[in-house]
């Protein structure tokens, strides 16, 4: 596979990983498991810009929990950063996750008690950087998001859009090697779920790596590839290649389309 962006270096591997829930009789036939990811491979450049969609149950949120270390595949490897997060305990596991791993929730998950600024910069405490560092760092991902005019602010006082711009700042402040997006337009109206997809593309412009599970096809037309994932396998990708991003979204919706008269002929097929 190719690494994606005129040969960049490769930042996530995720090779041939599945993921089985449930319990598995060693004497017996019969088995009560749950097959969410089936030999699931696939690599992810440095700076692309990458949305993962796939039908309701496809796996597609299991294969982000995988990738955030939330949880662990039943077999396979996620490299990330040249390091094999699935081989990672303990205090590496952590020290991981506060370095090398960006959030964007769809609640946002502020706290409530901290203002904008403070939300931001608590990320570049935890790893005690300078203080005068932080203070540039977090006005420059200010400025980026269209947000410095809410940095004083607590979350309660800010629009929800502003909020999951924040939530943006605060993931990519610290410079991680990939930014995990769990549908952050999801809980969004259609302006300020645009505004975020820009300043989302204004960060992966200025070289963040981004992976944004969506369900919604305009979301997914900001990306620059699409990974479609159906019954736990990879389904297709779709890759932008300078097309415009109307010419994107109807080529997006034509394999969602695809997807789902898929699923229907296998529906009636199993009626019969």
């Amino acid at each position: 596979m190719s690494n994606g962006k005129h040969g960049a270096t490769t930042v996530v591997e995720v090779r041939s990983i599945s993921k089985r829930y449930g319990t598995e009789a060693r004497k017996r036939a019969e088995a009560n498991v749950t097959q969410a990811l089936d030999r699931v491979s696939f690599t992810v450049a440095t700076g692309e810009f990458v949305g993962i969609m796939g039908p309701s149950g496809s796996g597609k949120s299991t294969l982000l929990n995988c990738l955030a270390t939330i949880d662990t595949p039943s077999s396979g490897q996620i490299v990330i950063g040249g390091r094999t997060i699935t081989d990672m305990r303990g205090k590496e596991l952590s020290d991981f996750r506060r370095n090398d791993l960006g959030f964007i929730f769809q609640d946002a998950n502020l706290l409530d008690t901290l203002t904008a600024y403070e939300n931001i910069a608590l990320a570049l405490t935890i790893q005690k950087t300078p203080a005068r560092e932080i203070d540039t760092r977090v006005r420059e991902a200010a400025r980026t998001l269209g947000i410095e005019d809410v940095l004083e602010k607590h979350p309660f006082q800010m629009s929800g859009g502003q909020r999951q711009r924040v939530a943006a700042a605060r993931a990519t402040v610290t410079r991680p090697h990939l930014v995990l997006a769990d549908e952050p337009t999801g809980a969004l109206d259609s302006k300020s779920a645009r505004q975020l997809l820009e300043s989302l593309e204004r960060l992966n412009a200025q070289g963040a790596t981004i992976l944004m599970v969506t369900h919604d096809s305009m979301s997914a037309s900001y990306c620059g590839r699409i990974i479609f994932i159906k019954d736990g396998r990879l389904y297709g990708e779709l890759r932008r290649q300078g097309a415009d991003r109307a010419t994107f979204h109807h080529h997006i919706v034509g394999v969602v389309t695809d997807m789902s008269d898929a699923e229907g002929e296998e529906v009636a097929a199993h009626a019969c």
